[in-house]
């Protein structure tokens, strides 16, 4: 029972977390999930006017993924997270339906994977014991950036802690061979399926000191190899997934800094970025695949969104901005005045259209029981949308535009 002597302080979370009063319910529920907290008080000109809990929220969404969210909290074995992740999609496809943006969609799929990672590793620490030395799984590609949807493969590496002396280091060489095993297998009863390219910590290239990875980093960046410069876009967009943050910051601090002394990748990056080009012909007519089986469609993640993910990122490694997500980045650059308030606006319109496109697109798919992809078919859209695309298409050609000013091609 209760016992009502005990003073207010002692149970309440202070500073109290609040939530302005124009915000949406999904703001409450995002602040709710980040810091694991049922109450928020509603602020209004600098006052509390009010409480809102995640009872609220549940009895207001009916299926909420707030309930999912703490199920897999409270999950006591790594087999029963198998079926609770299998639930995410429903939450989603519920999101998507109620007309949520695909920005907040993005970070509600990513907020609930991080949640069944968080778990997953917790069980899995405690059934192998504690590591011989601290380590922090990071997150990379569309992962890192919070940008998954509904096919989403795993992109992740292991980063651990110099260890000291052959002993240390056999222990941590074996222990995170045997984690990274048990845990990329767990991943995929969970269902997120394996890298074809093998960017996973269970390949032993991507489950390293933190001194490799920063050789690593260092030699990337000193390398115009196009090979390498695929592997800036997948890694440069790391982030921590679980255990130490502090081994993740730190790297990040290094990239910060080589990238300060060798700007001369980003030219190889800018150039990279605009050979592709937007699938707009001359007369503003949708580029699509000619034959084949994804014939008269067009790869709408890899034509149209990676074209903004590329741009935000070689922008965000130039001015040390430290946000992984596209539209987190954009926003920092304008804040920073880098970016106009104009072709702000137009890359966040383009780039949210473009998602949510490709999110009803796969929504679709998996209702009709086939596996999403991103190919879309222009002649399935409406008049308005496609009028929408190719207006957001066309943006890209303005983003390239700009960065032929900043950096001037390294084969002028």
């Amino acid at each position: 029972g209760i016992d009502y002597t005990t003073p207010v302080e002692q149970v309440m979370s202070s500073p109290v977390t609040t939530v302005l009063s124009r915000s949406s319910c999904f703001d409450a529920l995002v602040k709710m999930m980040s810091g694991a907290i049922h109450h928020l008080g509603v602020e209004q000109q600098g006052r509390i006017i009010g409480v809102v809990t995640s009872h609220d929220i549940m009895i207001l969404q009916g299926n909420s993924p707030y309930s999912l969210f703490k199920e897999v909290g409270k999950q006591p074995t790594i087999e029963g997270l198998y079926p609770l992740s299998k639930k995410s999609p429903v939450m989603i496809r519920n999101l998507i339906k109620e007309g949520a943006r695909a920005g907040h969609v993005a970070k509600m799929i990513s907020m609930l994977n991080d949640r069944i990672l968080e778990r997953l590793l917790s069980l899995l620490e405690e059934e192998m014991g504690p590591p011989p030395v601290p380590y922090c799984w990071l997150l990379m590609g569309s992962e890192g950036r919070r940008e998954q949807t509904f096919k989403t493969d795993q992109d992740n590496a292991i980063i651990y802690a110099d260890p000291v002396g052959e002993v240390e280091t056999r222990a941590a060489e074996e222990y995170f061979a045997r984690f990274a095993r048990k845990a990329i297998d767990h991943l995929v009863e969970c269902g997120y399926p394996l890298c074809p390219g093998e960017m996973m910590a269970v390949n032993p290239l991507w489950r390293q000191p933190l001194s490799v990875w920063k050789r690593y980093f260092s030699d990337w960046v000193s390398s115009p190899d196009p090979e390498e410069l695929l592997k800036a876009t997948i890694f440069f967009d790391f982030r921590a997934g679980f255990g130490k943050a502090a081994l993740a910051e730190e790297l990040r601090q290094h990239l910060a800094a080589i990238t300060k002394k060798q700007e001369l990748y980003l030219l190889h990056l800018s150039d990279q970025c605009r050979a592709g080009r937007a699938p707009l012909s001359f007369f503003r007519n949708f580029i699509v695949e000619r034959d084949g089986e994804h014939k008269n469609k067009l790869d709408i993640k890899e034509q149209g969104l990676t074209p903004f993910v590329n741009f935000a990122r070689i922008l965000a490694l130039k001015h040390g901005v430290r946000e992984t997500n596209t539209l987190a980045r954009l926003h920092v650059l304008r804040k920073e005045k880098v970016l106009g308030e104009e072709l702000w606006k137009q890359a966040v319109d383009a780039y949210e259209m473009q998602m949510q496109v490709r999110l009803i697109h796969q929504l679709h798919q998996i209702e009709g029981g086939v596996a999403p992809d991103n190919y879309i078919d222009p002649a399935d859209l409406s008049e308005l949308d496609r009028r929408m695309l190719r207006e957001s298409f066309a943006v890209i050609d303005r983003l390239h535009g700009m960065l032929k000013t900043i950096f001037p091609s390294v084969y002028a």
